[in-house]
C-alpha cells in the first residue's frame, strides 16, 4: 500500500519544489509529487459536504478565475509547504519602491507603509530602551546616514523582499 520512496530519490529543495508543483500539467503528476515528497494536505470539511451537489465548471469561470480541480490543488499543496506567492506585481514593487525614495518626512513613510501594508521587521536589542540617545557626527549626516535613511532602507528591504 504505502510503498517507500524510491531507492536512489534525492528529495527536492524548496525551490525545485515550487517550481515542479507549478508544472504539474496533471492530477497524477501533482499526486505523485505529493507522495514521493512527502507533502502532508490539510483536508477541509463542510457539514453535510456529501449532501452538495459536484460543482460544474462554465468555461467562463475556468477563463476568469482560472479556477480548475488542478489550479485549485496546486495552491493548497503550495500552502502546505509553506510557500506565499508574491505579494506584488513587478510593476507595483517598482512603483512602491519610488514612492518609498521619494518620501521626505517621517509621517509621508508610515503613510506610504500603512497604506501599502508593508510589514517590516523587527530588529530588537536587549536592554535597547536603556541605551542613551546617539548624536549623529557630522560625517554621518554629511554622508545621509540619518535614522530616517536606515529605517527608507528597511522599508525598501521589506517591499524587496515580499
Amino acid at each position: 500500500m504505502n510503498n517507500p520512496q524510491p531507492r536512489g530519490y534525492r528529495k527536492k529543495s524548496r525551490e525545485e519544489l515550487i517550481s515542479a508543483i507549478q508544472g504539474c500539467t496533471s492530477l497524477s503528476q501533482l499526486f505523485a509529487l505529493i507522495q514521493l515528497e512527502g507533502i502532508t494536505l490539510q483536508m477541509h470539511s463542510q457539514p453535510g459536504a456529501s449532501n452538495l451537489a459536484p460543482r460544474r465548471l462554465t468555461p467562463q469561470d475556468i477563463i476568469r478565475n482560472n479556477d480548475t480541480p488542478l489550479e485549485r490543488l496546486k495552491a493548497e499543496v503550495l500552502k502546505a509547504i509553506g510557500y506565499k506567492p508574491p505579494r506584488w506585481k513587478p510593476e507595483d514593487r517598482s512603483r512602491i519602491l519610488g514612492a518609498i525614495d521619494s518620501t521626505q518626512t517621517l509621517s509621508e513613510l508610515f503613510a506610504l507603509i500603512q497604506r501599502e501594508g508593508i510589514c517590516i521587521q523587527m530588529h530588537s536589542q536587549p536592554g535597547a530602551s536603556n541605551l542613551t540617545p546617539r548624536i549623529l557626527t557630522q560625517k554621518e549626516i554629511e554622508e545621509r546616514d540619518t535614522p530616517f535613511e536606515r529605517l527608507k532602507a528597511e522599508v525598501r528591504k521589506a517591499v524587496a523582499g515580499q
